[in-house]
Order: C-alpha cells, then sequence, then structure tokens
C-alpha cells in the first residue's frame, strides 16, 4: 500500500511538473500579447512567430519531463487553468503601477478578451508537444515508443 501510494505521489508531481512548464510558458506568452513592450523581447507589438517558438518549446520539454503519453496528455489539459491563474496575477502588477485603469474584477476577463488565442492556441500546441517531447524522450533513451502510448 504504501509503495502504490509513493508511486502515485511521484506521477501527480511529475504532472505538476510538466503541467507548471506549460503554465508558465503559458502566462508568459498571454502576458506579452497583451503587453509585449513589458516582456522580452521588447516590441511594439506582439510577435506571433514568437508566441508559437516558446509554446512549443516549452510543450516538447513539458513532454520529455513526464512518464508516459497518459501524463503529458494530463498535464497539457491541467496547465490551461494554471497558466491562467498565472497571467491574471501577472496583469495586476501593471494595473497597480497605474499604466491602465480597470477595476480588480474586470481584470480576468480582459485577460481573457486579450489572450483567446493565445489560450487557444496552447491546449493544441502542447499536446502536440506531448507527443513530440515523448518520442524525443524515447528516441534518447533507447526504447520502443509504441510502449510507452499505452501508460
Amino acid at each position: 500500500m504504501v509503495r502504490e501510494l509513493s508511486a502515485k505521489f511521484h506521477e501527480v508531481m511529475r504532472v505538476l511538473r510538466s503541467a507548471c512548464i506549460l503554465a508558465l510558458a503559458l502566462a508568459y506568452t498571454a502576458f506579452y500579447s497583451i503587453f509585449p513592450s513589458a516582456t522580452f523581447p521588447v516590441s511594439s507589438d506582439a510577435s506571433f512567430v514568437w508566441i508559437l517558438l516558446v509554446l512549443a518549446v516549452a510543450s516538447v520539454l513539458g513532454g520529455i519531463e513526464t512518464g508516459n503519453l497518459k501524463e503529458a496528455v494530463l498535464s497539457a489539459v491541467v496547465a490551461l487553468p494554471l497558466g491562467y491563474a498565472v497571467v491574471v496575477l501577472l496583469v495586476f502588477s501593471p494595473a497597480f503601477a497605474g499604466l491602465y485603469f480597470l477595476e480588480l474584477s474586470v481584470v480576468p476577463f480582459f485577460v481573457a478578451r486579450y489572450t483567446f488565442l493565445v489560450l487557444a492556441l496552447s491546449l493544441p500546441l502542447n499536446l502536440a508537444g506531448a507527443v513530440a517531447g515523448q518520442f524525443l524522450r524515447d528516441r534518447f533513451r533507447g526504447g520502443r515508443f509504441a510502449d510507452r502510448l499505452g501508460g
């Protein structure tokens, strides 16, 4: 029983580790899409190519981090609300600095409206990156990719 609990705990921690990677990338790209002059690279308009690159690299790294494809898909789904919560917290900082004047209760809706493309793009990219990450992990590990698909 203790071994089963320990194995389950390690599985949950792998999912959360991978979800944190994906959530931070989602939060960064969503914040960048709203305030491109407040992040790296500084520009007047957000670059769609940069957003795609950051999300794709993070999704492949998140896929490599997980143990199997089931965990990778679960972490891709868990990353959406986690990343949204982080970007809402990030957007509060310019509001407190006085860069824009919104009521605090409006900020989550402001974020949802102006980052809808990034949020919608995140899940398919995370799922594709999970498969690519599992393939790369398996390729460098030396096992069979088909064995890892089943869990």
